[in-house]
């Protein structure tokens, strides 16, 4: 991950270094993440927009714990489209977390060995 702006020790601070707590919630938000992706993209294919402010804000809390970077802003930045009630580009913003969520998921699936 190229903008990569934290460390497993920095997250790893968060849970208290606590190796266990972070190693659930860790494998927790693998897969949960992947469910509320099938639920954003149904919501945006669909136009819902309350659907995707939603899903986004879930996703976007969800993925608070490991970092704020890129994958936190393209959630972000779905959220405020449906907030918004603006869904403009929508596709592009979902094929934009879909991409920067593949690369925190590689980054986490990593910390697990």
């Amino acid at each position: 991950m190229s903008s990569l702006t934290f460390t497993k020790e920095k997250v790893l601070e968060t849970f208290m270094d606590d190796e266990e707590l972070f190693v659930e919630s860790v494998s927790m938000f693998l897969d949960n993440v992947k469910t509320r992706l099938v639920n954003l993209k149904k919501a945006v294919s669909e136009r819902q927009v309350e659907a995707v402010m939603a899903e986004a804000h879930t996703i976007k809390g969800m993925m608070g714990y490991f970092t704020a970077g890129p994958s936190y802003e393209a959630a972000k930045k779905l959220e405020f489209m449906g907030r918004e009630k603006n869904l403009d580009g929508v596709d592009e913003a979902l094929a934009d977390l879909e991409v920067k969520l593949a690369q925190l998921r590689e980054v986490l699936e990593g910390w697990l060995g």
